[in-house]
């Protein structure tokens, strides 16, 4: 899975070269702001998928430190659409991206596109139970759904101080039918997860 820790890395970086084009974008969605630096927001996009009809869904709680570097929850989801090169190595980047740390949104503005349309947050049409992780069970889960041409994807995010501290990702084809795919109820601590007949666990 450490390939798709790295996926968010590369997409934070070519999203933008600092974490103020990340702020900028991030407070284009419909905001609400609380007490004490809280806000919340909710937008609705539609992206872009690759030509082998599949989306990479990686979720992660935060773990403690691995050789003094910070193990921080994730919320990355990845179209397969855009890469750039790095190192002289072609790298992934990911489309919607949520990290707890300090202006931890990244949305691929290049690749998804802000919609009207508005899609469930909850899981309706998915199989349960969810699947849960938490630091002392999986710590992550990585899932891998097989989807049409674009995808919508909800995401309502709260944040503390600019820091991510609850996420919502809803995921459907973008079609007719907009057939769910996966629903993320996501915090640092613990996740809840369900996913469709169409996803798997590459």
């Amino acid at each position: 899975m450490r390939r798709r820790r790295g996926i968010w890395i590369v997409g934070l970086l070519a999203a933008a070269a600092g974490a103020a084009a990340l702020g900028a974008h991030a407070s284009s969605a419909a905001s609400t702001r609380g007490a004490a630096g809280a806000a919340t927001t909710d937008a609705t996009y539609s992206c872009r998928v690759q030509r082998q009809r599949f989306v990479d869904i990686y979720a992660s709680v935060t773990q403690p430190p691995v050789d003094g570097r910070a193990q921080l929850a994730v919320l990355v989801l990845t179209t397969g659409v855009k890469t750039i090169v790095k190192n002289n190595t072609t790298e992934t980047v990911s489309q919607v991206g949520v990290r707890a740390a300090k202006n931890g949104l990244k949305i691929d503005k290049s690749s998804c596109s802000r919609v009207t349309k508005h899609i469930p947050l909850k899981p309706k049409g998915l199989a349960g139970p969810p699947t849960t992780v938490t630091p002392n069970f999986r710590g992550y889960d990585g899932e891998r759904c097989n989807t049409k041409a674009r995808v919508l994807v909800r995401l309502r995010l709260k944040t503390t101080n600019g820091v991510p501290t609850q996420a919502l990702l809803a995921v459907r084809n973008d079609d007719t039918r907009r057939r769910p795919l996966a629903f993320y109820n996501w915090n640092p601590r613990k996740i809840s997860l369900y996913t469709g007949n169409n996803c798997s666990s590459p």
